[in-house]
Order: C-alpha cells, then sequence, then structure tokens
C-alpha cells in the first residue's frame, strides 16, 4: 500500500490485503493498481454494493428513478456503486447519499482531476460521508472515451448487481452490463410502458433475457 499524502490518496496492488477480491476475480481484466480516496472498508467482501448506472443525458423519469433506486437500496444497506458522471449516476449517488448511505464513484481520470468538473462538490460530498472515490489512473490522466468505456469493467466487477436505468442502445452503459454478463453478475433493467430513444438499451437488454426487468 502506497499513500500520496498531498492528495490522501491511497495505491493499493493484489499484494495488499485491502484490495478487493472482486477485481482479482475478473482475471486479465484486473487492473495492475487502483487509487483511492475515502473509505476503503467500503471494498471489504462482507459488503453488498450494487451499481446503478444510465445515460448522462437522460430522461426526467430516468432522472427520478435513479435517484430512487439510489435511496431505497442504500436504505437497505447497500452500497450504491456509479461513475459520478451527469444524469443517472449523479442521481443515484445523490439519491444513496440523502438516504445517509455510503457510495463509491469509479472514475475515468487521475484523482485529481474531477471529471466532470460539474459534479466536484458532489465528489467532495461522497468523501465528506464516508465514502470512496476510485481509480486506475495515477495523477494527471484525463478522461477519454476509451477509459470511460474501460472503467465501466471495474463498475461491474465491484458490484454484486447491476441496474440499468436508461440507456439508448449504444451507450457507455451496454459496456457496463455487458462486462457484467461476463463476470457472471446479477443483471437488472428498469422497463418502461413506452419505448423511446432514450431507454431503448433497456428495451434491447430485455427483450434478449440479458437482464431482469425491475
Amino acid at each position: 500500500m502506497e499513500t500520496q499524502k498531498q492528495h490522501n490518496i491511497i495505491t493499493l496492488t493484489s499484494q495488499d490485503e485491502e484490495f478487493p477480491l472482486s477485481l482479482i476475480n475478473i482475471g486479465g481484466d484486473c487492473p495492475a493498481r487502483i487509487h483511492c480516496m475515502g473509505n476503503l472498508s467500503l471494498l471489504s467482501p462482507e459488503e453488498n454494493r450494487i451499481a446503478i448506472i444510465g445515460a448522462r443525458k437522460a430522461s426526467s423519469i430516468g432522472l427520478q428513478r435513479a435517484y430512487e433506486l439510489g435511496k431505497e437500496l442504500a436504505k437497505r444497506g447497500n452500497i450504491i456503486v456509479s461513475g459520478l458522471a451527469l444524469g443517472c449516476d449523479k442521481a443515484a449517488h445523490k439519491g444513496c447519499l440523502d438516504a445517509g448511505g455510503k457510495t463509491i464513484a469509479v472514475v475515468a481520470s487521475g484523482l485529481d482531476i474531477i471529471h466532470p468538473k460539474e459534479n466536484s462538490s458532489l465528489q467532495q460530498r461522497i468523501l465528506d460521508n464516508g465514502g470512496l472515490v476510485l481509480s486506475e489512473h495515477p495523477l494527471g490522466f484525463k478522461a477519454n472515451p476509451s477509459r470511460l468505456i474501460a472503467r465501466t469493467r471495474l463498475q461491474a466487477a465491484l458490484s454484486e448487481a447491476i441496474i440499468l436505468v436508461e440507456c439508448p442502445k449504444h451507450s457507455g452503459s451496454m459496456h457496463t452490463m455487458c462486462f457484467a454478463r461476463k463476470y457472471n453478475k446479477q443483471c437488472f433493467a428498469v422497463s418502461y410502458p413506452r419505448y423511446s430513444e432514450i431507454n431503448a438499451g433497456n428495451e434491447l437488454l430485455l427483450k434478449c433475457n440479458f437482464a431482469q426487468p425491475i
């Protein structure tokens, strides 16, 4: 374990006791190291972690559903995992925090760069309330499309179950669901009464029995 005092960052490798077993279990997809700020106990095998994911440009219904799921699942003692993105991620984190729960934000940049900048206060709130921010990238690394996709495997690996709130067919959230299926996680998708472009990803996964309705 290595600590960078300037940013209160702890770096873990698979040789460290605190390194999540759930990441080791994904074999070749496991990162060489992870960098963390906050409460490492949330990575314990004893904790039940559920990922809530979805579109950045979500509908008002999707945002409300993400918030409600984050809040309700946190009340039941679950740790909420999401990606600190705008849209569904932000709503899920906020729902969890409003319920007094703890949440893990898996990000695609170094921990000295908040992406997106609009969520800087949310990140601080996560940390202030006993949560955790985690990245596989060292300081100075900026988020880009390939890193955003790569981080989805960490969200899936860390969680016992993954809930897709709302997304179109071509979305980063679909990558998360694919990794979740690869890692034999429980996959759920919110079912909507009316089809639209923004929930087309949900419709596709449910139609193919790739995910269970919720």
